[in-house]
């Protein structure tokens, strides 16, 4: 195995330690040959000069581009997996800045679970945070990282994500790509339970959650309801509404719901989130060792 491993590296100032942190637990925990491929488009010129002290690390000149959040991070992806391949990678892994192995051996069980009907291995449905393939997947089938315009369309596309409950982001092409040629694909356990940041997949892969916003941009404020049962629940009820309300009302009940929404959900649980996610970083940060042997006790 020749391991690449692509990251985005789009780093607050807030986040030099979580940087440190991220590096010093793959060169931990990899035991086979790897090469981090990353992107600096927007990075500060101080991370910048400590990857570039990092002799695993290949900085790529990646095209820049205006698209920010989910698409400007599948934008440069696109490009470091290319890099990874050409450079000769037999398997590829994305990763965050906030998710690291946490456990030699990682990216061996990882490739156990690719077979010829098993197109990757990841984590939370679908996330690049882990997303791990063999090079045969890539170049047989070419998928990206967001589906096209084109793709969306598809009748293929609607059953892909009411099948899998997935959500169009960052790796969900991935997804969409195995559906389409009838192959499967594997998602690691989560085998921590309570902490909402701060999670272990088959005790391998750490994700803090959010910590890392892709650039300076940070979610909509809808996003935050996005994936959750409460917001599903939300959108059939308002459906349903939507029957019995006439036609020439609608888009100012249409405006009306959004602003309820946006003071009364949106804003309390961003908030809530913001609070709890910075609490976790800090404890992380302070003691990693202890904060990974509370997640996988249950004591956080």
């Amino acid at each position: 195995m020749k391991l690449g491993i692509v990251v985005v590296y789009l780093v607050g100032p807030e986040n030099g330690a979580l940087l440190d942190l991220h590096l010093g637990q793959i060169e931990k925990h990899t035991r086979l040959p790897y090469t981090i491929y990353g992107s600096v488009n927007r990075l500060q010129p101080e991370f910048r000069r400590r990857l570039e002290r990092q002799p695993q690390v290949k900085i790529c000149d990646c095209p820049t581009t205006d698209l920010r959040s989910s698409e400007e991070h599948s934008h440069y992806l696109e490009y470091l997996t290319k890099f990874a391949i050409e450079d000769g990678a037999s398997h590829v892994v994305t990763l965050h800045v906030d998710s690291f192995p946490v456990r030699p051996g990682w990216e061996e069980e990882l490739a156990l679970n690719l077979t010829g009907s098993c197109a990757f291995t990841t984590i939370e449905r679908i996330n690049t945070a882990c997303l791990f393939f063999h090079r045969d997947f890539y170049l047989k089938y070419a998928p990206s990282f967001l589906p096209s315009e084109n793709q969306k369309k598809r009748w293929s596309f609607k059953k892909f994500l009411r099948t899998y409950n997935a959500i169009p982001h960052s790796g969900s092409g991935f997804g969409f790509a195995a559906f389409e040629n009838g192959l499967t694909w594997h998602v690691l356990p989560r085998t921590t339970t309570f902490a909402a940041f701060g999670r272990i997949y088959a005790d391998l892969i750490f994700h803090l959650r959010k910590t890392v916003w892709i650039g300076d941009v940070r979610p909509a404020k809808r996003s935050a309801l996005a994936g959750s049962s409460y917001h599903h629940i939300l959108k059939l009820v308002t459906g349903a509404l939507r029957i019995v309300v006439p036609a020439k009302f609608r888009p100012a009940f249409r405006r009306t719901l959004k602003a309820f929404m946006d003071r009364f959900v949106d804003e309390p649980r961003l908030a809530y989130e913001q609070e709890h996610l910075e609490s976790a970083r800090q404890a992380l940060l302070k003691d990693p060792e202890g904060f990974l042997r509370d997640l996988r006790s249950g004591r956080i």
